[in-house]
């Protein structure tokens, strides 16, 4: 069973959607800029027609476990939290977690790529200079 989670936030000057999906492998997450702000309808548009063109991160695991707790102490714990909030920055959640964690997956793999071929042009640069260089010994 998959379960898929659309959220529409303002980010700078750009309405931008995550769409979370949870399913038997884990969990993966996919942005997609929208520009200006959607509506409804155009949202499920989206979702209908370009769905598969999102292009999801790998699947994580997570296990979500419930705990039980006395109303009050949660109440507590929200307003410590809340405090805590204020003098720093915005909670983090397992979403945003997610992205960042593929943002540098990402980034290190662009690395790796650039490196190799950087590395292949120079071997290809050479070979060249090498070959040039026995053309201009061959005759002697």
């Amino acid at each position: 069973m998959v379960h898929i989670k659309a959220t529409i936030y303002f980010e700078k000057k750009f309405w931008v959607g995550t769409f979370e999906r949870t399913d038997k492998d884990g969990f993966a997450i996919a942005k997609h800029i929208f520009g200006g702000e959607p509506t409804d309808p155009e949202v499920y548009e989206f979702v209908l027609t370009h769905y598969q063109e999102l292009q999801f991160g790998a699947p994580k695991e997570f296990v979500l476990e419930i705990k039980r707790m006395n109303p009050k102490r949660v109440q507590r714990e929200v307003r410590r939290e809340m405090q805590r909030m204020g003098e720093t920055t915005k909670p983090s959640t397992f979403a945003q977690d997610y992205m960042r964690e593929e943002l540098e997956k990402k980034k290190l793999q662009k690395k790796q790529k650039s490196s190799a071929e950087k590395q292949a042009r120079k071997d290809e640069q050479f070979a060249l200079r090498q070959e040039k260089k026995k053309e201009r010994h061959r005759g002697h």
